[in-house]
């Protein structure tokens, strides 16, 4: 970095990554042993403890940018020595984005590595029926209400598009437009995180078999989907469950995340924040948005169609 520049010094960010690690220690040990560590409160103090931490260092962050003209002053746009061009910020939010896609390059190829080692459901296979070690997909389970993923996945698509015409309204001075586009942001991401908790419901607490189903048959019409999802389709019910839910958690915590960025974005952008000169954070925004979005595209497929 050039030393022409001030350092913007703030703990804010360190003490959000410690809390953040603070928090996934708590709710691994909590969650670990299942049964047995679900009376363990110590646990989930921990867990809770770390996502205190995680909100505090949060607001701290907002408020030592908050009260700034522009949190993109000189003292933190500085250039990184090696790429010319490229900001620190933006190099710093592709590096993130690296760590991103090794995150859900795990969890999408541990999905398929599962999936070819497990046989698939077949009905006429005696050893699929009762105590089930054949793969039955979530798939099977959401397609009576597939129109709701598919809702999402438009939605998704679509906030991408309002992402760039808030960038793109911001780089024409016109603040009203940039927050109106960032307000359809919002909402739309709301909606795809209010559709899949709905989902979620509906699969945990639907019944995908009973007595008046054929053992031999399989009839997703009739929601005779599998002998082990006959009290629903949960994190813990099979190997199947827990890929799916694991995985759509993960991205719903993404989505969940960007919901939390937006709120600032559009205060800020209330205020006149972004114009012509000021308009990278919502571009670094931008990048992580899309980001979401694209690992949306693969998990989409893989486990609602495949």
């Amino acid at each position: 970095m050039s030393d022409d520049h001030g350092h913007h010094g703030t703990i804010a960010p360190f003490l959000f990554c410690v809390a953040s690690a603070v928090m996934f220690i708590g709710l691994v040990m909590a969650t670990a042993g299942g049964e047995d560590n679900a009376g363990d409160t110590g646990y989930w103090f921990i867990f809770f403890f770390g996502l205190a931490g995680m909100l505090t260092g949060f607001m701290m962050w907002v408020q030592d940018y908050w009260n700034q003209t522009s949190e993109e002053g000189e003292e933190i746009e500085v250039y990184h020595e090696f790429w010319g061009t490229v900001t620190t910020r933006k190099f710093g939010m592709w590096i993130f984005l690296l760590t991103e896609v090794m995150v859900f390059s795990t969890l999408l190829s541990a999905y398929l590595r599962y999936r070819a080692a497990v046989p698939d459901y077949d009905s006429n296979l005696a050893e699929c029926i009762g105590i089930d070690p054949c793969w039955v997909p979530a798939a099977d389970v959401i397609r009576s209400h597939l129109i709701f993923g598919v809702i999402n996945t438009f939605a998704l698509l679509l906030s991408s598009l309002t992402v760039v015409l808030a960038l793109y309204a911001a780089k024409n001075n016109n603040p009203k437009a940039t927050t109106r586009y960032l307000m359809a942001t919002f909402v739309l991401g709301a909606i795809f995180l209010i559709l899949k908790l709905w989902e979620w419901g509906e699969m945990k607490n639907g019944h995908f078999w009973s007595d008046h189903c054929d053992p031999l048959k399989q009839d997703i019409a009739h929601h005779c989907i599998a002998p082990k999802y006959e009290h629903g389709f949960w994190l813990d019910t099979s190997l199947e469950g827990s890929t799916f839910y694991i995985t759509t958690g993960t991205h719903g915590a993404h989505v969940f995340v960007g919901l939390i960025a937006l709120l600032y974005l559009i205060a800020k952008a209330n205020k006149d924040g972004y114009n012509e000169k000021y308009h990278d954070t919502i571009e670094l925004f931008g990048l992580y948005w899309h980001y979401v979005d694209l690992v949306w595209v693969f998990v989409f497929p893989f486990f609602y169609l495949y």
